[in-house]
């Protein structure tokens, strides 16, 4: 049988690794020869001489896996179709197009040379501009905020939030620790507010807010989400999910499965992932069987938010407690400084904090950011360089 799984990021290359088999043809889809860790995005975009340590200039796909570089367009109830004119069939598809974060990811068929420049030219601006306005009140634009204040002290830096306030999911003291970090690194922040402007930009220019109120920027930036990647399919809702019942299975569509972007996936998050592949990946094989089907079981189902907080690479950081297993909250208060100055796991100093304390600090943000290049678990090298060449 022909699996074929759209999707050359997380999502895909791990729901891969586990439907590779002698009996089946899996085909990975992916829009770009190489793979950008996204977990890095925030400190590629402010440290573009870094970009390359967050990249695979090649995707090695898992054994027994064929890659074919390729923009999904769209699919019939046997075949999708690739923007090159090239024909997949299928006996089962499975759905692995993530999150769709313009600038934070590269564009489908962006080229490395294009993407290359690409954060190459915001990051030189970012360093340069007065002022810069990010858009967005999530994880990603209060990590990039920080960043941005890290590489530019002297800019005015605004968050302009959708919401009464950033990161809205927080409990009142993790809140108090936001409010008390952004205060401290003068990051402002308007509520309420909605930048008209869609589309980045790092020429001076005036942006028009959903008030009618005006900002001016040398620099802006959104920094949020635009919904799933799905929406190729003629299958999607309207935020770009895959409908699917209790088994990540299309309630439209049988032969179609989706991971990380189906209306069970409430959020973005490794371990989430690594459970929806691994449903997938056993209902595939039993659905081509003519077997019945596995129930999907979110083994985090705790989780609603972000475990780790960065705000910059160094600045700021923490463990949310609120996210972690009953039966290991107390572990983190005893790793802290000066318990193990020196972390026996390889941890930065001060990862944890201090000793009987949070799990945050500058140490933390540090030893995350040291982390963030790994991708080990994907059998992808990262820090090569893609070929400079076109996208054919």
């Amino acid at each position: 049988p022909k699996i074929v799984i759209v999707g050359g990021g997380y999502s895909g290359i791990t729901t891969a690794k586990g439907l590779a088999g002698k009996d089946r043809d899996v085909t990975l889809v992916s829009s770009t020869p190489y793979l950008e860790w996204g977990i890095a995005a925030s400190y590629s975009l402010t440290h573009p001489e870094e970009l390359h340590k967050a990249v695979a200039g090649k995707i090695d796909p898992p054994k027994g896996v064929n890659l074919v570089i390729g923009t999904a367009v769209s699919m019939t109830d046997t075949e999708v179709l690739l923007d090159n004119q090239q024909v997949l069939p299928y006996d089962a598809l499975v759905i692995a197009t993530g999150l769709n974060i313009p600038l934070f990811r590269p564009r489908l068929g962006q080229s490395w040379a294009e993407r290359s420049k690409e954060v190459t030219e915001v990051g030189n601006a970012l360093r340069k501009a007065s002022t810069v306005v990010i858009a967005g009140g999530g994880p990603i634009a209060v990590e990039f905020a920080g960043d941005v204040r890290e590489v530019n002290p002297s800019a005015k830096v605004t968050l302009v939030c959708s919401g009464d306030r950033a990161l809205p999911y927080l409990n009142w003291e993790y809140r108090r620790k936001l409010d008390k970090m952004l205060k401290t690194l003068n990051i402002e922040v308007l509520t309420n507010e909605r930048v008209t402007d869609e589309e980045h930009s790092i020429t001076k220019k005036e942006l028009t807010l959903s008030s009618g109120k005006t900002l001016e920027a040398d620099c802006f930036i959104p920094a949020y989400t635009r919904g799933y990647g799905a929406g190729w399919t003629g299958l999607a809702d309207s935020s770009g999910k895959i409908p699917v019942n209790k088994h990540l299975q299309c309630e439209s569509a049988p032969k179609v499965f989706a991971v990380g972007c189906s209306t069970l996936s409430k959020m973005s998050e490794q371990w989430k992932i690594i459970f929806e592949a691994s449903t997938v990946q056993s209902n595939v094989v039993k659905f081509l069987k003519n077997s019945s089907l596995s129930t999907h079981f979110d083994h985090h189902f705790n989780v609603t938010h972000p475990k780790t907080q960065k705000i910059g690479a160094s600045t700021f950081a923490w463990y949310d407690l609120t996210q972690m297993f009953i039966n290991i909250k107390a572990w983190p208060f005893l790793c802290g400084f000066p318990f193990f100055p020196g972390c026996l796991c390889g941890c930065d100093v001060m990862a944890c904090g201090y000793c009987c304390n949070y799990p945050e600090g500058a140490g933390t943000a540090r030893q995350l950011t040291k982390s963030m290049y790994q991708a080990a678990e994907l059998g992808q090298k990262l820090g090569t360089a893609p070929e400079q060449q076109e996208m054919k």
